[in-house]
């Protein structure tokens, strides 16, 4: 783990105002949690960080997205210290799985967990990659959203092998945040009609992600390029549906039902 759980000071200052109180200097609060780790891992707990998160309209001015996913991610974790069994919802009906115990230590272990809070922050801001390719005897440009799947899908077709690797892990990053954090998305997706509807080259389902997620999160954890990320990687190949389950729960209990545009929902 990073010093301090990789966070600013903007962050630190930040919990040291909601958590210390009266307490101590503002201004001192970064150098005494970047020395007491052992403090600061009690801060993140505290009731009222998650209450501000959620509660404070211009939040992502005042800290950082990764201090943000950081407090929500250990109040998952929490959470299922505090329950048994998990909820998978189905078109048909709700059921309840008990499976807690190891989603919780799937989220938990430090590795997965900062990879969880990486990827998070990454969809904050759709951005775009912006290519000339040469079609029926011309040049055309064409653009690729780095939150659509089947965009980047495309986009790995035209680039070199040498640029693939990072496209992988990309590609398998989608197909979890959509399937964890939007799967209202996939299940719009499979009610529209017409051309649209027609145009897609993935069905949009959850197994169809998963598929792909699966697949793409192995060939990414195979590459030289992997390094030390590469257990993650081969582990959210193994246990995606695990993964899945712990950004959907994020999202129904500390997202959904907020009014802070935390993500641009990406195209499904």
């Amino acid at each position: 783990m990073q010093q301090a759980f990789g966070l600013t000071d903007h962050d630190l200052r930040f919990i040291a105002d909601v958590v210390g109180g009266d307490a101590g200097d503002p201004a001192e609060a970064p150098a005494v949690l970047r020395a007491r780790e052992d403090l600061l891992d009690v801060m993140l707990e505290d009731d009222r960080l998650v209450e501000r998160l959620l509660g404070e309209e211009n939040v992502l001015l005042r800290v950082s997205p990764r201090f943000v996913f950081t407090v929500l991610l250990r109040r998952v974790v929490r959470d299922l210290r505090n329950q048994p069994y998990t909820l998978e919802r189905t078109p048909a009906e709700t059921i309840a799985v008990f499976d807690a115990p190891h989603v919780r230590r799937f989220i938990a272990e430090p590795a997965m967990w900062d990879y969880l809070v990486r990827l998070l922050t990454s969809f904050l801001r759709n951005e775009a990659v912006t290519v000339f390719v040469r079609a029926h005897g011309r040049v055309v440009r064409r653009r690729f959203s780095t939150s659509s799947l089947e965009d980047m899908m495309r986009f790995a077709d035209l680039v070199d092998h040498g640029e693939a690797p990072w496209l992988f892990r990309r590609i398998a990053d989608i197909a979890l945040f959509q399937s964890g954090v939007f799967p209202d998305s996939l299940r719009w997706a499979r009610a529209q009609r017409g051309p649209a509807a027609r145009a897609r080259a993935l069905p949009p389902t959850v197994e169809t992600y998963e598929e792909h997620g699966r697949r793409f999160y192995r060939l990414a954890a195979s590459q030289p390029e992997a390094g030390e990320e590469g257990p993650v990687l081969a582990s959210l190949a193994e246990e995606f549906s695990t993964a899945r389950k712990s950004l959907a729960l994020l999202s129904d209990r500390y997202l959904r039902w907020t009014r802070l545009p935390w993500f641009e929902a990406p195209g499904a």
